[in-house]
């Protein structure tokens, strides 16, 4: 029974005892009050909303007051509450199994499994319907309870930095295309959160949502902040890709990927992109931006300057403070070793003349390796330089004789501008009288004799 409706009960009996608790009472008016308690209905709480009181009731609820005031009025639960009556407690567990199992299951079908299952000892009539449901009410077993709530997730928090990292991506704003000031480009922001302690291991807005993009991004946040032990991403195909799997597995970092259509399992990276649309996006309209350059170069000053020292209103401390601070190890790699791992590989069998082809260029290898699959691994914006591996064993590098592609067909390299021709510079008042002034001092102290100084000393 619920605390307050104990209560209302024991306000009730409080109501009827009360004109006998008056201690300056003679004994013949006590007996006369008593009689007219006994004799009327009174206005109780629960069904009915009146009830009769016997003397021996009347005089169970008097000697408890007096015992132990108010309190001793209250109902006391029973020893038994919790423990169901009139189904033995292994049919109790044997049919929560049942509707864990399937939680669209009613009270009927689980009552009749049980009585077709020879194992159970149950018959038909055994096990009244209400008095199970009651039973899997109490234990919150409920179809409602047992299904998981849509749009309904577990707010939770990594105990260290760099345990856990989210990723994904947003659409940023349009940008003047390089090769046409009439047409406009859209910008795609990607960045790498620390679950811990909510600071940007790196973003950067990019032209293309591509692989290429993800994993600069990615080899940025590793260089800056070290290596994570989880990368939680969406579903998308970069996300996916073999590469970027490969080269988590190469870091000792777990790829884990988000289920479908839920961004809110990474609610932390949404709210700081939130945060970029209320605080950054909109300074922007105050600064002429027209190159992807002056973009990422307000992001991070931005980011550093102003959201990694603004304090979180969940952790109480500012992200910069957070990681710098935080528990947990940060495992830094040499860089050498981190630009190894980024390196894209790819399968290539070596022909007769020990050469191979690829994406259109063809390159010589070690003549050991001729008619041999070998891998390749290489930078996709830069296919000049190409290492050979065999067995696990590194053979060099390929030697390029047709050089048609300097990089890999997956990659979008920013428009190059069109030549505008010759333009008159903008000029500067304040510039020009500063190099003015440098040009002043750098007379003067050209005109100064420092031996002729020193013999007058």
């Amino acid at each position: 029974m619920a605390d307050d409706a104990r209560t209302s009960i024991a306000l009730f009996r409080y109501r009827v005892i009360a004109p006998l608790l008056d201690p300056s009472l003679e004994e013949a008016e006590r007996r006369r009050i008593r009689q007219e308690i006994l004799a009327r209905e009174h206005p109780c709480p629960g069904p009915g909303g009146t009830r009769r009181v016997s003397g021996r009731t009347l005089r169970r609820w008097l000697a408890a007051y007096r015992k132990g005031g108010f309190e001793a009025l209250k109902p006391r639960p029973r020893s038994d509450a919790q423990n169901p009556r009139a189904i033995p407690p292994q049919i109790i567990d044997l049919a929560v199994r049942l509707k864990e199992q399937v939680p669209e299951r009613s009270v009927r079908q689980i009552i009749e499994l049980m009585v077709h299952d020879p194992s159970v000892p149950v018959r038909e009539g055994d096990v009244k319907p209400s008095t199970l449901a009651r039973h899997l009410r109490r234990l919150g077993k409920t179809r409602e309870l047992l299904k998981a709530p849509s749009g309904v997730y577990r707010r939770y928090e990594k105990a260290e930095r760099n345990l856990q990292w989210q990723a994904d991506l947003k659409y940023g704003p349009w940008l003047p295309d390089p090769r046409d000031g009439t047409k406009k480009l859209r910008t795609y922001l990607i960045c790498f959160m620390d679950d811990y302690s909510r600071l940007i291991c790196h973003g950067e807005f990019y032209f293309t949502q591509d692989l290429p993009a993800l994993l600069d991004c990615f080899k940025k946040a590793v260089l800056k902040r070290g290596i994570p032990a989880r990368v939680y991403c969406d579903n998308g195909a970069i996300f996916t890709s073999n590469q970027f799997e490969v080269i988590c597995a190469e870091l000792g970092s777990r790829h884990i990927s988000g289920q479908p259509y839920a961004p809110q399992a990474r609610g932390k990276l949404e709210r700081f992109f939130r945060t970029v649309e209320e605080s950054f996006f909109p300074e922007l309209h105050l600064v002429e931006v027209n190159t992807l350059d002056e973009l990422n170069q307000l992001f991070w000053a931005w980011l550093e300057q102003s959201y990694h020292h603004h304090v979180n209103r969940e952790t109480g401390q500012t992200p910069a403070a957070r990681f710098s601070k935080g528990p947990g190890q940060i495992r830094m790699l040499d860089p050498t070793r981190v630009r190894e791992i980024f390196l894209w590989r790819a399968k290539r069998r070596v022909d007769s003349t020990c050469t191979f082809t690829f994406q259109g260029n063809r390159y010589e290898v070690d003549p050991r390796l001729a008619r041999r699959v070998i891998e390749i691994r290489y930078d996709p914006f830069d296919l000049s330089e190409i290492s050979v591996w065999w067995q696990g064993q590194c053979f060099g590098y390929a030697i390029p004789h047709l050089l048609q592609r300097q990089h890999d067909r997956a990659v979008t390299l920013p428009p190059a501008p069109e030549d505008p021709g010759p333009t008159l510079a903008p000029v500067s008042f304040l510039k020009v009288l500063e190099e003015k002034h440098r040009e002043e001092l750098k007379a003067r102290i050209g005109r100064i004799s420092f031996t002729r100084s020193e013999e007058g000393m």
